[in-house]
């Protein structure tokens, strides 16, 4: 004989759970076991309090239908217990109890328990309680999975990311650099990268793309492919940006946007020539005093055709320090969402003692993060130290 999907006890549906019965009265875990018998799901018994909180800890049971008025330790004490343990915490617990007072089940919730069915109990009340919150716990379960494998799988992506950055970065003879890269979730959008260009020329390129998560992530991805793709020796600083913006012709008239300032910085002239699309301009430090370097900027990159990018050129002194940074350092927030600004960035390198690159980016992340106090940062952090011996 067949029978019909609609006929079908929705009970029996259920993936198979395990369910403690508490109760120090025989004749109640005869009712309950009766109960619950036929669902498809494993039944345990304990009689006491010390009997439950042993098999919990042991088999970590799904669901608790928890007697409360039980001798030596009673249903509350047993719930506190099973709730303080990070191994049976998660365990839902229901209470079955005479008492109906408010404070009762209040008392008994505030302990971390997910429902209370007060005795004599109903069949069809435990049963449909039971299946409600083994529902939710298999929910729960199921949350916590994809979020564990999204969790692997974006650690995977960060982990590939930073390999796509230079390291190490090059130690050419009379240059140093250093770089300190945070972003403010697994991926980001800011990128920066030192190539040789000549026997005494280095590029320099530092890049902040709109937004930060996977979409930036793939587009910075392919604008370092792209830098790298880049025809000839990368010399002309106005025609690297020019070339990455158009093999993003597809993107332009989009949301998506990419700020960019490229450089190429001379080891024996001390000379730094440099384009900026709508990027932050770098910061000079020359001996103890700081000041801005302002190279003629256009808009940023990505959005439309850029038939002229202008470029500007400043002479070095040995000694020098130059600052390359993303604006997620200076927007960075205070608990009292104060911004730290170029302002707290330029003081930060006021105050540095001067003992090279690496100490110099250690010194600014330590201020920056004295200055959010921990907070967690809005926005990806780049910053990229050129250092000239002196």
């Amino acid at each position: 004989m067949s029978t019909s999907a609609s006929s079908v006890d929705p009970v029996r549906l259920v993936v198979p759970s395990t369910i403690l019965v508490v109760d120090d009265s025989p004749v109640n875990i005869q009712v309950l076991v009766r109960t619950l018998d036929g669902t498809g799901h494993r039944i345990l018994v304990a009689t006491n309090g010390k009997s439950a909180i042993e098999i919990a800890y042991r088999t970590h049971p799904d669901l608790i239908l928890l007697d409360v008025m039980m001798p030596e330790i009673d249903g509350f004490e047993v719930c506190r217990r099973i709730k303080s343990d990070a191994s049976t915490q998660d365990i839902a617990v229901i209470f079955l109890s005479a008492l109906g007072e408010v404070a009762d089940k209040v008392a008994g919730l505030q302990l971390g328990a997910v429902d209370y069915i007060t005795k004599p109990i109903q069949a069809e009340e435990v049963l449909a309680r039971v299946s409600n919150h083994l529902a939710v716990r298999r929910l729960e379960r199921e949350v916590r999975k994809s979020r564990d494998e999204l969790e692997k799988e974006l650690t995977s992506a960060a982990e590939m990311q930073r390999l796509i950055l230079p390291r190490p970065l090059p130690r050419p003879d009379g240059m140093r650099f250093a770089a300190y890269y945070e972003t403010s979730r697994h991926v980001g959008g800011d990128y920066y990268d030192v190539v040789r260009v000549s026997d005494d020329e280095f590029g320099i390129l530092i890049v902040d793309v709109s937004g930060h998560g996977a979409s930036s992530a793939i587009v910075m991805a392919m604008i370092r492919a792209v830098f790298h793709a880049c025809p000839g020796a990368k010399t002309d600083p106005a025609g690297v940006l020019q070339f990455i913006n158009r093999q993003f012709s597809f993107m332009w008239g989009s949301s998506m946007l990419a700020t960019a300032f490229y450089a190429v910085v001379s080891a024996k002239s001390l000379r730094i020539r440099g384009a900026c699309c709508g990027h932050l301009p770098p910061l000079l430090l020359r001996r103890g005093n700081v000041e801005l370097l302002q190279f003629e900027a256009t808009c940023p990159l990505l959005l439309m055709e850029l038939e002229s990018i202008p470029c500007s050129e400043f002479v070095l002194d040995r000694g020098d320090c130059v600052l390359f940074y993303t604006d997620g350092v200076t927007e960075c927030e205070d608990s009292s969402e104060n911004m730290y600004e170029i302002e707290g960035l330029m003081k930060a390198l006021r105050l540095y003692a001067g003992q090279g690159p690496e100490k110099l980016v250690e010194f600014l992340s330590e201020d920056l993060n004295r200055f959010s106090r921990g907070r967690e940062i809005a926005d990806d952090c780049t910053l990229l130290v050129l250092s000239l011996d002196a």
